[in-house]
């Protein structure tokens, strides 16, 4: 690929300003919904995703606050934060709400302690379970057995990570890093339990590693790279799965993962990318959902051994929408602000480790 590269900030701001002025006006009451399953939508885990990466880009928005103090009324008496209110709670959920309310700003010291001693009691084999076998969810989704939940009690790589943001410095942060990079595909990539390919695990792995200042080996990094040019479309962005369209939430990693990988670099697959999020997005504002969510029924240790999935009823061995394109947006202004900021700082003669801390 071969790329001539100028930079536009007014450009790429005004991409941001939509997408935010987008997300914000499909906020109601100060929350988010999105992902219909069996279950119903979320508004718990979805809200903490969105303002998890939304917040620094609208500080001051009344939507921010009351989506926070939505949450701070969530949180369940086990401590955690769950799917929703009817669903139990569950690491995931607590670590992107934790995330949310800035890890004890709005939280009282006793309040962040009991909480993240309840995200850090689903570690388990050296990672995190999304749910504890007496959670309740066996009860909630009328399992028979415990087996019959092994799935989703075991560890799994994107819970794990999650939790790693959302509490930086614990001491098994170290331990859970090194399990997920020891699980790298022939690819370089980290495979995900509930999300479909490899890189949002990744992503989020390499983005715990700025934040801690740390990096992946030499090899590893580089054999990362030279997949995400070998999977990129010819327009720049990143299909789902195998698919030769576009993915905005795709894409929207994709090009985080190149801003960690490539630092001050400026290699033309990762403009490229950068270009094909922003022409991707749509007039509105929004960037276009898709069924990115994956979940595999409760018994299922290993996703990738499914054979069939459906889009149907958002049950066992699902794909569920990113319906409205909420997620894909928050992710798109997300990365889209690190490219930004990553540009201005090579013009400034800075780091991106530098700026993203």
């Amino acid at each position: 690929m071969v790329s001539t590269h100028h930079f536009d900030e007014a450009l790429v701001d005004n991409a941001i300003k939509k997408g935010i002025n987008y997300l914000l006006s499909r906020a109601i009451h100060g929350r988010w919904r999105g992902f219909p399953t069996m279950a119903g939508e979320s508004d718990i885990w979805v809200t903490g995703f969105i303002v998890t990466h939304i917040y620094k880009l609208c500080l001051h928005e009344q939507v921010i606050e009351e989506a926070q103090k939505f949450l701070l009324k969530s949180r369940q008496p086990s401590n955690g934060w769950s799917y929703s209110t009817t669903v139990p709670s569950d690491a995931d959920s607590t670590a992107w709400c934790l995330m949310a309310i800035q890890s004890g700003s709005l939280l009282t010291a006793l309040e962040l302690a009991n909480a993240k001693s309840f995200l850090w009691s689903h570690f388990i084999a050296n990672g995190i379970s999304t749910y504890k076998v007496d959670s309740g969810i066996r009860e909630f989704i009328s399992a028979p057995n415990n087996e019959a939940i092994q799935g989703w009690t075991s560890a799994h790589t994107d819970v794990s990570i999650a939790a790693v943001l959302a509490d930086i410095n614990n001491e098994k942060v170290t331990e859970i890093i090194t399990w997920l990079t020891d699980q790298q595909t022939n690819e370089g990539f980290i495979d995900s339990y509930w999300w479909r390919g490899p890189f949002y695990t990744t992503t989020i792995l390499l983005r715990a590693l700025s934040l801690r200042q740390e990096s992946l080996s030499n090899a590893h990094a580089k054999k990362i790279i030279e997949s995400l040019i070998k999977r990129q479309l010819p327009d720049g962005g990143f299909g789902l799965d195998t698919s030769t369209h576009l993915d905005p939430f795709t894409t929207a990693l994709s090009l985080e993962s190149f801003l960690h990988l490539s630092g001050n670099d400026s290699p033309p697959e990762k403009h490229l990318c950068a270009k094909s999020l922003l022409q991707s997005q749509n007039e509105e504002g929004s960037w276009e959902g898709n069924y990115i969510l994956r979940i595999p029924a409760p018994n299922i240790l290993d996703p990738n051994q499914v054979v069939a999935w459906n889009t149907h009823h958002g049950g066992g061995n699902s794909f569920v929408k990113d319906q409205d394109g909420l997620f894909a947006t928050a992710m798109a202004c997300y990365a889209l602000d690190c490219y930004k900021r990553n540009e201005m700082n090579k013009i400034n003669g800075l780091s991106f480790k530098t700026l993203k801390n």
